[in-house]
């Protein structure tokens, strides 16, 4: 689909990336409202002219210069009836809190301090009356330093929750289901994961490669996410159906119905200048234009007398304006060509497929000797890739194996995998003067515990090649990594060995489930790599001790309490890992690693079809580390006020002494002011 350029546009501002918003901000129009690269907000309000010619003229740039404040994260419009019925509000967040802005009256709304969570994204959403929750209210919903805030038009707090890292991105997700409206708040954070929340609790959660810096809802239960390292998809509820990886990052996201077919598409800007729409459905691309400079925001509408117009502006300060509206006859022309290339491609694929069939029907008749003859590649039918998993005994890593059935060598190996390899692809291809083998090993080093799929692809050599020296047979497989794959068994008899480490292991969890420790067993076998399968008697309790292998990322704080002296002493948290469980049911985790117990007690849940568990945690360092934390804390508060109260003392007095010796000079008395300036200036340099 080819966008018409409606104008361009050029500001003299230099726009920083994703801090770009559009509304009715002034009384007539929708309007742009950006952030300069010196922290200063502006909105920008052009006068046009629109000939009967049909072109379009801009006859003056005027810029609105709105209440700011410092180290800006986040910008967004939003409409709060109780305040105003008429326009939007500028909703401005920063490190040290939010602000609420009406650029028609020129007034602060409000002021909310969160210098303990700052802002790092910002969505408005409005709750009709089929809401039962919220009903007939506007929140803004606030994403800082691992917490998410809903707050109402008079900074009121109506929502708070927390989560386990920074949060990047917000959306919602507004759909009826079994005649119930629902509202699903969905976060993307810094820790590799969406998490879907209905009220204050988590239904879901879903793993990624890489920080979610990207969210958008695409109608019903359809949401678009983008990853930091330039991941773009959709998903539907927890399925993804698509997604696709670019060597650029993504910066801001529109959805919006371009070819009208009912639902609306994913539409991204990116960092070189590329904006393209994708089919929410499958990924295709059905819209794209290049500009000059990283794309800083966009929006679709209507736009003083345009309208379904995509507006977007650049960093370098470019605004262009591109129409998507589209004629009947258009419309019907695509949809044509779509449906010509689709069947053009099935008529490719059949034509392989016959022409595959006739060749196997013709080799079928072949008698020995003629294939022996014959100027062509051979390779055993029976000819298979067989890999295996197994913990590296030396190594913190977890040895893949993959070789022939039946000894065919192996020219290269190509390993796709997400979150396991750099690109999230591997090629293992020896140089032509090293023989040829039909065994390859592969070390992995998974960084999180998440199961893998592992798709594998190797060229065979041929046992009897052509005249073609470079043609190969590609062989295919897939290997499942288990979730908890870096994780060695030691034992199996709590008699035996590590008795002494386990006692000084005391942090752990404890659960009661109605199952038999055979089912748990069952469990290990699918999410641990081992030797051999675990078996359990009817009778028997279930123990097993595990070593982590992974580089510790954790560690448990100890703090030294002279808060003149303040140093953080780190230690290795303990690496093993202690699960039991016995006939009633008792199941027993222990491990100095909070989030590794988490990630068990998860697991376990799931396999058993537990929706809800009461569980009972004991990690006494990581409590004792967050009392003295908390303390600490409060220490520094009390120093805080302590410092403000002796900054406002001395501001007084600075002001006072001022005040007195401009009196004096006016009085004539050059004396008295010369002293009352000195202490103005002590004053000043105690401050």
């Amino acid at each position: 689909m080819n966008a018409e350029n409606v104008f361009c546009d050029k500001i003299s501002f230099k726009i920083l990336p994703e801090l770009v918003c559009f509304g009715r901000l002034t009384s007539d129009h929708y309007v742009l409202a950006f952030v300069t690269s010196s922290d200063k907000v502006y909105i920008y309000n052009p006068k046009f002219y629109h000939s009967s010619e049909g072109t379009t003229k801009i006859l003056s740039q005027d810029f609105i210069k709105c209440s700011s404040i410092h180290s800006i994260c986040a910008i967004h419009t939003g409409k709060f009836e109780h305040i105003s019925n008429r326009n939007d509000l500028l909703i401005i967040g920063s490190k040290y809190g939010i602000l609420i802005y009406d650029s028609v009256n020129n007034v602060d709304i409000f002021w909310k301090e969160l210098k303990n969570n700052g802002v790092n994204t910002i969505l408005y959403k409005h709750f009709d009356e089929r809401y039962k929750q919220y009903k007939d209210t506007d929140i803004i919903f606030i994403g800082g330093h691992c917490s998410l805030i809903g707050l109402n038009y008079s900074a009121k707090e109506l929502f708070w929750t927390v989560t386990s890292d920074r949060i990047y991105a917000i959306t919602c997700l507004s759909y009826e289901n079994d005649e119930e409206y629902l509202n699903d708040i969905v976060v993307g954070s810094e820790d590799y994961t969406i998490r879907i929340f209905r009220n204050e609790l988590i239904i879901h959660e879903i793993s990624e490669t890489d920080a979610v810096i990207k969210l958008i809802s695409l109608g019903g239960e359809y949401f678009g996410y983008g990853l930091r390292n330039g991941t773009i998809g959709v998903y539907n509820r927890v399925n993804r159906l698509w997604r696709i990886k670019s060597k650029n990052k993504p910066i801001c996201f529109v959805s919006h119905d371009i070819n009208y077919d009912g639902y609306p598409e994913l539409i991204c800007g990116w960092n070189n200048g590329k904006v393209d729409a994708r089919l929410r459905s499958n990924g295709v691309v059905v819209f794209k234009i290049q500009l000059d400079d990283c794309v800083a925001g966009m929006t679709v509408g209507d736009y003083y007398g345009f309208t379904d117009v995509l507006l977007v502006c650049t960093i370098e300060g470019d605004i262009r304006c591109y129409s998507l509206r589209r004629s009947k006859n258009e419309l019907n022309s695509e949809s044509s060509e779509d449906a010509l290339r689709h069947l053009i491609t099935k008529r490719q694929n059949l034509l392989l497929e016959i022409q595959s069939i006739d060749q196997n029907s013709n080799l079928s008749q072949w008698s020995k000797n003629d294939v022996r003859q014959a100027n062509l590649n051979i390779i055993k039918a029976n000819t298979e890739l067989q890999t295996k998993l197994e913990v590296s005994p030396d190594k913190p890593c977890v040895n893949l194996t993959i070789q022939t059935n039946d000894g065919t060598l192996l020219r290269c190996v190509v390993l796709f995998a997400e979150g396991i390899f750099r690109d999230e692809s591997h090629v293992i291809h020896p140089p032509e003067n090293v023989p040829y083998t039909s065994t390859f090993s592969i070390e992995l080093y998974p960084k999180r515990d998440i199961a893998t799929d592992i798709f594998i692809k190797a060229y065979a050599i041929p046992i009897k090649r052509c005249s073609d020296q470079n043609s190969y047979y590609l062989l295919a497989s897939t290997q499942l990594l288990p979730q908890f794959c870096l994780y060695r068994l030691l034992s199996q008899n709590p008699k035996l060995n590590f008795r002494a480490d386990l006692d000084s292991v005391r942090s752990g969890v404890f659960f009661v489930v109605h199952e038999r420790p055979q089912r748990l067993a069952i469990w290990l076998n699918q999410n641990f790599i081992l030797e051999s399968e675990i078996t359990v008697n009817e009778q028997s309790s279930l123990f097993v001790v595990f070593e982590e292998l992974r580089s510790p990322n954790k560690w448990i704080s100890t703090i030294n309490n002279n808060l003149n002296n303040f140093v953080v002493e780190q230690e290795n948290s303990k690496r093993l890992l202690y699960i039991t469980m016995t006939n009633k049911g008792e199941i027993t985790i222990k491990t100095e690693n909070l989030e590794l117990a988490a990630n068990l007690v998860q697991s376990i849940s799931r396999h058993f079809n537990i929706t809800e568990l009461s569980s009972t945690c004991d990690f006494p360092k990581l409590f004792n580390t967050l009392e003295e934390l908390i303390e600490m804390s409060n220490a520094y508060s009390l120093t805080q006020q302590h410092v403000l109260m002796d900054m406002t003392t001395k501001s007084d007095n600075i002001k006072r002494l001022v005040v007195k010796a401009e009196d004096y000079r006016l009085a004539g008395n050059c004396l008295i002011p010369k002293v009352h300036n000195t202490k103005v200036y002590w004053g000043w340099r105690r401050n």
